[in-house]
């Protein structure tokens, strides 16, 4: 068997199933510039990732007097055309539980061995569509004895919204024993569509290139932004009460369903914690895919994503939080 990440669930889980050892040394490099050519030059310009502008400050700001002119007759108005205009949600809370600089360190561990290390990091604020988001990132890659098994050295990003906490943008790029991948994921709320390019040379299967669109729910989140919504959003405090939000997969919609199960105490990060456990449920064209997962949050105001577990048809694995950085 081989060992592969796979990217599901509203936690991100990180599954390693161990298979057999190949080369990708002949597998083709994907870089961004491949698929940003073929993207259509309005949606590439609408969702280009530019460096959050700072706010000018009062000496940075140049006043000029207006000058005075002939008054001119007003020109005729024209009716007005309403146009419905979609308005993001505000779903910030003071204060939030993360911010800019945070990096978590997590280790993957496989029927109680660590084959595999995922770091997750806020970093600076940028801008997409004209709207402020995080730029979240995480990185999964194996030991250095898993990777005689098999290797994994892969790269997500999440450009998520600073005010509404919904997702704009996902990127991932795999570069792994048996395939190298680049997917990216754009989401127009506006149309309730998701555009999700997919290229993948593998070993066995060879070169393929997805180009789709899909529904999508409004305010979704992906992967990678669901772990940190999940710290945000308003969870269920009594036994057996869930929670339900709109998940993309693949360019796919899904629905998870969050069920609190109770407080526990948990070790991570080297100390105690008190944690609140949830059971973690996902959908799909409301047919329920899987059940079996469970994560733990710290019951502090930084609700920090302590540990995931997930059963799997050989074993388990964990994703449990080493340090705090």
């Amino acid at each position: 068997m081989k060992p592969s990440v796979v990217v599901s669930t509203v936690s991100f889980s990180l599954i390693l199933i161990i298979q057999g050892c190949s080369s990708s040394s002949n597998l083709r490099k994907f870089k961004d510039e491949d698929l940003q050519k073929e993207i259509p030059a309005d949606i590439a310009k609408r969702f280009e990732v530019k460096d959050a502008t700072p706010t000018p400050t009062p000496e940075s700001v140049v006043v000029t007097q207006p000058t005075r002119s002939k008054k001119k007759k007003a020109p005729k108005k024209e009716p007005k055309v309403t146009k419905q205009v979609l308005v993001p949600p505000v779903r910030t809370i003071d204060p939030m539980p993360f911010e800019v600089g945070e990096k978590l360190a997590y280790g993957i561990r496989f029927i109680g061995v660590t084959a595999g290390y995922f770091n997750t990091e806020v970093l600076p604020m940028k801008t997409v569509d004209d709207r402020k988001v995080y730029h979240l990132h995480g990185a999964a890659k194996t030991v250095k004895l898993f990777e005689l098994v098999y290797r994994v050295n892969d790269q997500i990003d999440s450009f998520w919204d600073a005010e509404g906490l919904y997702s704009h943008k996902f990127t991932m790029d795999l570069d792994e024993s048996k395939q190298t991948r680049k997917v990216i994921e754009l989401y127009d709320y506006d149309n309730k569509k998701s555009f999700y390019w997919n290229r993948v040379d593998h070993v066995e299967k060879g070169f393929k290139e997805q180009k789709e669109q899909y529904d999508i729910a409004l305010w979704s989140q992906d992967p990678l932004s669901s772990l940190y919504y999940f710290r945000v959003l308003a969870l269920p405090k009594e036994v057996g009460k869930e929670t339900r939000f709109p998940l993309v997969l693949d360019g796919k919609p899904w629905e998870s369903v969050v069920r609190y199960l109770g407080r526990e105490k948990i070790y991570a990060g080297g100390r105690d914690f008190e944690a609140d456990a949830y059971q973690l449920e996902n959908y799909q064209n409301g047919e329920l895919k899987n059940k079996d997962n469970k994560v733990w949050l710290s019951a502090d105001v930084h609700r920090y994503v302590l540990r995931i577990e997930a059963k799997l048809k050989v074993g388990s694995f964990a994703v449990a939080l080493d340090k705090i950085l």
